[in-house]
């Protein structure tokens, strides 16, 4: 998906927009940050020397943090420290933890689109991973297990909290409301892939299925909104 994409660029765009902000405090440095940035220097040598990409791109983060407080010390460094978190984004998830997450999401995803396809008619049987409908097998490889999905969805969703939220328990509700609308909604395009296939195979594969999959990402994005809108809808009556 588009995070890792986009990450940087909206890091650069907050940072951008507080710089009224941040140019006054730029006289008020820490030594500190100079002791971070040898420490990240000797932590991106060593993982260019053990071919790391991981550890050199940590080693990138922690000398923006370096950098941070050399520049403006500790207000400045806690003005920037969501735009350099936001930059985890453009790490890839680490094997160990995409096989944990992988086949349970796969799982769920399964059984949700299961009993949709029951629900709407459809005879169904399931066997692990794979349903088996009248005329086809749908198979919910790694690929369609929605963790990638999940992923971009909360990065969009973190970054719409901030611009539109500032209560950090209602923050904390909206970013972590994308797991489940993800995994509902990845159910929703595995039944819709085994619908159109019983009717329309054709538009199953190719671009059909890719755009499937991002509107139904659209949907999901929208839902938490939806959610988050409607919230705020109810607080603001409660108050009145």
């Amino acid at each position: 998906m588009a995070h890792g994409f986009f990450a940087p660029i909206v890091a650069s765009f907050i940072v951008l927009v507080q710089r009224k902000t941040l140019l006054p405090a730029l006289q008020q440095s820490s030594w500190w940050g100079v002791g971070i940035l040898a420490a990240a220097a000797s932590l991106g040598i060593a993982g260019t020397i053990g071919e790391s990409t991981t550890i050199t791109r940590f080693a990138l983060l922690l000398s923006l943090i370096g950098c941070a407080l050399v520049l403006g010390g500790r207000y400045t460094l806690l003005r920037v420290l969501f735009p350099i978190a936001l930059l985890l984004y453009t790490f890839p998830i680490p094997p160990v933890l995409y096989a944990e997450l992988t086949l349970p999401l796969q799982i769920t995803a399964t059984r949700i689109a299961e009993a949709a396809f029951e629900l709407i008619g459809y005879s169904v049987v399931r066997d692990g991973n794979i349903l088996e409908l009248a005329h086809q097998r749908l198979s919910v490889v790694e690929a369609c297990s929605g963790i990638r999905s999940l992923v971009t969805l909360s990065f969009f969703c973190l970054v719409y909290t901030y611009f539109f939220e500032q209560r950090p328990t209602i923050r904390a509700f909206v970013v972590l409301s994308s797991i489940p609308a993800a995994i509902a909604l990845n159910a929703v395009r595995i039944v819709t892939t085994g619908v159109l296939g019983e009717h329309f195979p054709e538009m199953t594969h190719g671009i059909y299925h890719e755009s499937l999959g991002w509107l139904v990402f659209a949907l999901a994005f929208g839902l938490v909104v939806a959610s988050h809108l409607a919230m705020k809808r109810f607080n603001r009556a409660a108050n009145s």
